[in-house]
């Protein structure tokens, strides 16, 4: 299949990281408004390790008081009058010490956190791993660690999940931000009345860090999805299987 072409061969084809973001040009959004406080965004950092495009990921400390020990993209809460952008590299300079090479924009769309937050995800490329200083906020961060795009495309998987109430709230959520898009109305519709839902997963590389799921899952997954679904990587409707 196509997708299997690019995953064997994406590595060559992105040597020359503008491919990949040639893929992307007209589907990410540039962001100018300012955002409340109630709304966060993460950076999700596009980098190169052994001359492969990869992601970044961080684990987050033990010690945080919420989503302890799981895997993340670096971000936080918006402080006023930032823009998502703003918010995203401000987070990620203070967790990981490091600031983007590139800003290439956000996902077109926020994704909506159990707390019924608008989660933006900002894409960008950080450089080599192998040249990069990494200053870890230790409050924050225990470590990061990267992962090969061929990888990610070659070992997603999907699990189940109950449908409690605050998942139903957010579905009913979800349809007002999919208003022109009728299909995923219809989805998020019908996922409302259903006893679970599916998401995304991605094995993490050592058995010492937890596989990816929620937000960082679904955000990997988006990005996957908007410069290779031409190429038929599938998109996740969130259906329980």
């Amino acid at each position: 299949s196509s997708l299997s072409t690019v995953s064997s061969g994406i590595n060559a084809e992105y040597g020359a990281l503008n491919t990949l973001r040639a893929r992307l040009a007209g589907k990410l959004v540039h962001r100018r408004d300012t955002l409340s406080k109630s709304s966060c965004a993460v950076f999700i950092p596009l980098c190169h390790r052994d001359n492969q495009l990869s992601l970044l990921y961080t684990r987050r400390a033990d010690t945080l008081s919420s989503h302890t020990g799981q895997i993340s993209f670096p971000g936080g809460r918006c402080e006023e009058g930032e823009t998502a952008e703003e918010t995203s590299t401000r987070e990620m300079e203070e967790e990981i010490g490091v600031t983007p090479l590139q800003h290439w924009g956000s996902l077109h769309r926020p994704v909506i956190s159990l707390k019924l937050e608008n989660v933006y995800g900002c894409v960008g490329y950080i450089g080599h791993v192998e040249d990069i200083s990494f200053t870890l906020s230790s409050q924050e961060v225990s470590h990061v660690f990267t992962l090969p795009l061929s990888t990610l495309l070659r070992t997603r998987f999907v699990r189940n999940y109950p449908n409690s109430v605050a998942g139903s709230r957010r579905w009913k959520r979800f349809c007002k931000e999919t208003a022109n898009d009728p299909m995923d109305k219809e989805t998020f519709l019908t996922l409302n009345g259903m006893g679970e839902y599916s998401m995304p997963v991605f094995p993490s590389p050592t058995r010492e860090d937890p596989d990816i799921w929620g937000l960082t899952a679904i955000m990997t997954d988006r990005l996957l999805y908007t410069a290779l679904k031409g190429e038929g990587y599938p998109k996740h409707d969130f259906l329980p299987v």
